[in-house]
Order: structure tokens, then C-alpha cells, then sequence
């Protein structure tokens, strides 16, 4: 997944736009599930080349929204981008719905999830 996700990005720009400004950390105090989870619906409802009325927190970003590999590779780097984690390969096969990228996300930001709002 590795070599597919350095083809990607010497090729391709992903289609979700990027902030410009900096982020702020947020405390452990502040960091709500469900407003991670909000973020990272709205990142997927903004993909492209997903039907944003049938994005929810379980459905399955293969079966459901119809996303290939190669869709597969740009989302994750969306959340790359969007939440200042590194998904590693092994990691990133086991994010199959909008539900395990937050909870990825809370548990390796270790109480430091960058707010967008800032």
C-alpha cells in the first residue's frame, strides 16, 4: 500500500480542500468523540466520489459507498491531512467506516486532536 500511496501523490492532488491557517491543539478536557466523528463525516461527505446521503458513522466506506482501493488511499490521506496523524498501511486496512477513523484518531493523537475551528 505503501508504493501505491507514493504513485498517488506524485500524480494526483486530493479533492478536499485544505486549510491555509494554523490549528491549535485542543486539551484532553475539550476533546469530544462526537465532535471528531462530525469532522470526519464531513470530510467524507466532501470526497468526490461518494454519495454524501448515504455517508453515517457505520457505513463501510467499500460496500457501502463503493470506494476502491485507490479511493481508499486519498481518503486516508484526507485524514492525514485533516487531523495531523500518520495512518500507518497495516492501520489505514483496518479503517472501514467513520467510526474507526475517529476512534483511530482520538486514540493516537493521545488527548492532542487538532481543532479546525482555530
Amino acid at each position: 500500500m505503501q508504493n501505491l500511496r507514493k504513485a498517488i501523490l506524485s500524480h494526483i492532488k486530493i479533492g478536499v480542500p485544505v486549510k491555509g491557517h494554523l490549528r491549535a491543539f485542543s486539551t484532553a478536557a475539550d476533546i469530544n468523540q462526537d465532535r471528531v466523528m462530525g469532522r470526519v463525516i464531513e470530510l467524507v461527505k466532501k470526497f468526490d466520489k461518494i454519495n454524501a446521503a448515504k455517508v453515517t458513522e457505520k457505513a463501510d466506506f467499500q460496500k457501502d459507498l463503493s470506494l476502491d482501493s485507490l479511493d481508499r488511499v486519498e481518503l486516508v490521506m484526507a485524514f492525514e491531512e485533516e487531523f495531523s496523524v500518520e495512518i500507518p498501511d497495516a492501520e489505514a486496512d483496518k479503517l472501514r467506516c467513520c467510526a474507526d477513523v475517529a476512534k483511530y484518531v482520538i486514540s493516537s493523537s493521545n488527548g492532542k486532536v487538532f481543532d479546525s475551528s482555530s
